[in-house]
């Protein structure tokens, strides 16, 4: 899960520094690095953004969120589908049956 912050003055869909082609250029990097885009999600009004990818090359990651980056602060967390993933993950260190 990434989450990337970025303020007022550094939104590409604010008035200061626009970028027409930000959505465009992140897509790109993405897809360069390799890494699966899962989904994509935004909140404007607080301007953030939640990707969900999915990759196992750490190197990629990083190259992947740099339009990200450039314009605020990015967190990278791993996360795993709770019912999923989760479940299996517990069964196998025996903390769920």
């Amino acid at each position: 899960m990434v989450v990337a912050r970025h303020s007022i003055e550094n939104c590409p869909g604010g008035v200061v520094r626009p970028d027409k082609e930000f959505i465009k250029k992140t897509e790109e990097s993405i897809k360069k690095a390799g890494v699966k885009l899962l989904d994509g999600y935004m909140d404007a009004p607080g301007h953030v953004f939640y990707f969900v990818l999915e990759t196992d090359d750490n190197p990629a990651l990083n190259i992947a969120v740099e339009p990200l980056r450039l314009i605020g602060e990015v967190a990278i967390t791993p996360i795993m589908n709770f019912f999923k993933e989760g479940r299996e993950w517990g069964k196998k260190i025996g903390i769920q049956e």
